[in-house]
C-alpha cells in the first residue's frame, strides 16, 4: 500500500532530522535541542514498529485478517462472500446478516437476513391493511337498515398500522446500516488507515494520525465483529424461530387474506341474507386477526431490538475500542456523554 512507503519514507526523514537535531544540542550544549532530538528518535523508532504491526496485521492475508477470519469462520457463523467483502469474513458476514440475498448459517442453522425477515411481515401485512381497510370504508344499505364495519375493524387496523410503520422503519435502519459496513469495507483499510499512517509519522499531526488509525481499525475489525456477536445472541435466543415463525405468521396473514376476500365475493353474489352475513363474517374476520397479533408482536419486537438495540450496543463498544486504542497510540479521542463507557 502507498499509504506504507509513504509513512516508511516520513519515519526515515524524520529519524535522521531527530539526529541532526540532536547532535546540534550536544554541539552546541544545549538543552531543549537534546530533548527535542532525543524524543524525536524515540518516536521515530516507535512509529516505524507501528508500520510494520499495521503492515503484517492488515495488508492483504495479513495476520490480522486471518484472524478476524478466523474468529467468523471458528464462531461457526457462513456467509456468502463476494467481491470487495471476501477479503474480511466479519465485514461479509455482518453485510448478509443485514441484506444479503442468500441465508446466512450460524452453528449449523440456516437464518434469512434482517431485511427478507422484515419483508416477510410487511407483505402480507400491507394485503390485509389495504383490504380490511376498503371493507371498514363501505357502507351497505339494505332498505331501512344500513351498516358500517369500520368501528369493528378499526382496532384491528390500528393495530396494523403501527406493525407496518415499524417495519418500515426497521427496514429503514437496516439499509442504512448495510450501507455503512458498504463504507467501511471500501475507506477503513485503503484509505483511513494510510492517511492515519502518514499523519502518524508527522511531529505536528501525530496525534490527529494516531486518531484516524484507531477510528480505521475500530470500524475494520470491531465493528463488524460486534455483529457477529449480535447475531450469537439473537440466534440463541431464537433457536431458529426467526425464519419459521416469519413463514407461519405469513401463512397464517395469507389464510386471513384470503378469507376476507371469500367474504368480498360472497357479499357481492348474495342478497338476501346480506346484512348479517357480512356483519358475523367480518367479525370474524377481527377475531381470527386478533388471534395472530401475539405472535407478530413477538416477531416484531425481537425485530427491533435486532434492528435498533443491538447495533448501539455495537457502536457503544466500537467506540470504546476507539478510544482506548487512540490512548495507546498517544492520542485522546473523546466522545461527549459516550466516554462514560
Amino acid at each position: 500500500m502507498l499509504g506504507y512507503y509513504i509513512g516508511l519514507s516520513v519515519v526515515g526523514i524524520m529519524l535522521s532530522i531527530g539526529g541532526i537535531v540532536l547532535g546540534f544540542g550536544y554541539a552546541f550544549d544545549d538543552k531543549k535541542l537534546k530533548s527535542f532530538g532525543r524524543d524525536e528518535i524515540i518516536n521515530s523508532v516507535i512509529n516505524g514498529a507501528i508500520l510494520a504491526s499495521l503492515f503484517l496485521f492488515f495488508s492483504q492475508n495479513g495476520l490480522g485478517v486471518s484472524i478476524i477470519n478466523g474468529l467468523v469462520s471458528g464462531s461457526g457463523a457462513e456467509a456468502t462472500c463476494q467481491g470487495f467483502m471476501s477479503i474480511n469474513y466479519a465485514v461479509c458476514f455482518a453485510y448478509n446478516y443485514l441484506v444479503g440475498v442468500s441465508p446466512i448459517s450460524i452453528n449449523g442453522n440456516s437464518y434469512p437476513s434482517l431485511l427478507e425477515d422484515s419483508l416477510g411481515m410487511l407483505l402480507p401485512i400491507s394485503s390485509t391493511y389495504i383490504i380490511l381497510g376498503i371493507i371498514a370504508s363501505t357502507k351497505l344499505s339494505i332498505g331501512i337498515a344500513s351498516v358500517s364495519f369500520s368501528s369493528v375493524l378499526a382496532p384491528v387496523l390500528a393495530q396494523e398500522d403501527f406493525i407496518i410503520t415499524s417495519i418500515t422503519l426497521a427496514i429503514i435502519g437496516i439499509y442504512v446500516q448495510s450501507a455503512l459496513l458498504d463504507i467501511i469495507s471500501i475507506v477503513a483499510i485503503p484509505l483511513l488507515l494510510p492517511v492515519g499512517i502518514v499523519l502518524r509519522t508527522f511531529y505536528p499531526t501525530r496525534r490527529l494520525g494516531g486518531t484516524i488509525i484507531a477510528i480505521a481499525i475500530g470500524l475494520f475489525a470491531v465493528f463488524p465483529l460486534t455483529y457477529l456477536l449480535d447475531a450469537q445472541v439473537a440466534a440463541s435466543y431464537s433457536s431458529a424461530a426467526g425464519s419459521s415463525s416469519i413463514s407461519q405468521f405469513s401463512t397464517q396473514a395469507n389464510g386471513v387474506e384470503g378469507s376476507i376476500i371469500g367474504v368480498s365475493e360472497a357479499a357481492n353474489s348474495t342478497k338476501g341474507t346480506i346484512l348479517g352475513y357480512l356483519t358475523g363474517g367480518v367479525s370474524q374476520l377481527a377475531s381470527s386477526f386478533e388471534s395472530i397479533v401475539n405472535r407478530i408482536l413477538d416477531t416484531l419486537a425481537i425485530l427491533i431490538i435486532e434492528v435498533f438495540f443491538f447495533p448501539t450496543f455495537s457502536v457503544i463498544l466500537t467506540i470504546t475500542s476507539i478510544r482506548e486504542l487512540s490512548r495507546v497510540l498517544g492520542s485522546e479521542v473523546s466522545f461527549g456523554r459516550f466516554d462514560v463507557f
